[in-house]
């Protein structure tokens, strides 16, 4: 069994001008998909980094309800004062501007987007894959747990690695991915986390891919996670999913591609 971490969903008000938001970052929108809820768009740079897939739900009035389940996401860059510009010429909020870290050699910034999502802008001194030429790339997604422990078990059982853990002022962290393929999920506890996480509506989803989703499906139910919709073929993709639950109520889908 293998599984590694596809995109995840946020939703958002306007996704033409969210889309425009990272293109300005140097990402690429490499699909877009109309389903009966929502229109859908996936932000990536092909071929490197993780996938972003933002969601209007039709049925959106308002803005969004953040909550308290996503934290920020990250966009890593080789040269973080000209992507940092970017975003703010795009009319983002500037939060932080371009600081070199003392504990880590990197640079980072933050911005929110029209939405109001948190980004972090990363710049690693050097990267350590050698690359000083991609302009942008994703990052991982960092949301809010309740128990590190548990919620990184969850994800080891779907068959994710824990690729490190750290402990900041305020939270401790934990990084769940496949080393060698796919994205990377972020896990915080904070510090002052009082009671259940209260989901909001900015979070939808996120995929855990799979090329056993029988297998990972089962192993979430006999590990006492909650199932919201068992593996099912598509008729409109090649594709079997299934929907479990994490320990937050996080909705993970369950993907395996099959061939045409």
């Amino acid at each position: 069994m293998e599984s590694w971490i596809g995109q995840y969903c946020i939703n958002v008000t306007d996704l033409d001008a969210t889309v425009a938001f990272f293109e300005a970052l140097g990402l690429e929108c490499t699909s877009r998909t109309e389903i009966d809820t929502a229109g859908e768009a996936i932000i990536e740079h092909p071929g490197k980094g993780g996938k972003l897939q933002l969601a209007q739900q039709k049925e959106q009035a308002g803005g969004i309800d953040p909550g308290n389940a996503f934290w920020k996401l990250y966009v890593n860059s080789n040269d973080i004062a000209a992507t940092h510009a970017a975003a703010l010429g795009t009319g983002a909020a500037e939060i932080m501007a371009p600081m070199r870290m003392e504990q880590w050699p990197t640079s980072i910034s933050f911005v929110k987007d029209r939405d109001g999502y948190l980004v972090e802008l990363v710049q690693r001194h050097p990267w350590l894959d050698g690359d000083d030429t991609t302009p942008s790339w994703l990052g991982q997604y960092c949301i809010n747990v309740t128990d590190l422990d548990t919620t990184v078990a969850f994800y080891e059982t779907l068959g994710l690695t824990c690729t490190s853990r750290t402990e900041i002022p305020g939270a401790k962290e934990a990084i769940l991915e496949h080393p060698d393929k796919g994205g990377k999920v972020q896990l915080a506890q904070q510090d002052d986390q009082d009671g259940p996480i209260v989901m909001g509506g900015a979070f939808w989803k996120l995929y855990v891919n799979t090329d056993d989703i029988a297998g990972v499906y089962a192993a979430a139910l006999a590990a006492g996670h909650a199932s919201v919709m068992e593996p099912t073929r598509m008729d409109r993709w090649p594709v079997t999913v299934g929907f479990v639950a994490d320990p937050d109520g996080y909705q993970v889908e369950l993907v395996e591609r099959h061939p045409w």
